[in-house]
């Protein structure tokens, strides 16, 4: 599905945010991502996991940035004239996903910077959350992403 991009670095001015979601995780997805990408017993076994120090089965911290990225892309970056991506910067598990947790972004722009070297671009900071239904945050980060400038 193609989505009309629309938005340009001029449209990411500080203070402006975008929503997504809510997206639902269950056990049987956090165990079957696990076992591809991160087969450690607390993501990929149940019973295994309620002996482990945490307690209970939880989602890997790279399939909950996964699920982010998803959410965000859907929300603001398939409507935007992105270039590249540039980096992820102070990233913070705050809390376990577990099965059940409905999770919804929060994303902000926090500054943007001219390219150096090519003005038809420029770089966007954001500031993205992904809570869940209680609001808590359970993943925290800032990504910079390069965005073409309108015409």
């Amino acid at each position: 599905m193609t989505v009309e991009k629309t938005l340009f670095l001029e449209d990411f001015q500080p203070g402006r945010s975008w929503s997504g979601g809510p997206r639902p995780i269950n056990e049987a997805e956090i165990i079957a991502f696990a076992r591809q990408y991160d087969p450690q017993d607390f993501h990929t076994d149940p019973e295994l996991a309620r002996e482990s120090p945490l307690g209970f089965l939880c989602a890997s911290g790279v399939q909950t940035f996964g699920i982010a990225h998803r959410l965000m892309v859907d929300s603001v970056l398939n409507q935007t004239h992105v270039v590249a991506g540039g980096s992820v910067d102070n990233f913070r598990m705050r809390l376990p996903v577990v099965p059940g947790d409905q999770l919804s972004l929060h994303v902000e722009v926090e500054h943007t910077n001219p390219h150096s070297k090519k003005p038809d671009r420029g770089w966007v900071t954001f500031l993205v959350r992904l809570r869940r239904e209680d609001e808590k945050t359970v993943l925290e980060y800032r990504t910079t992403i390069l965005i073409l400038r309108q015409g």
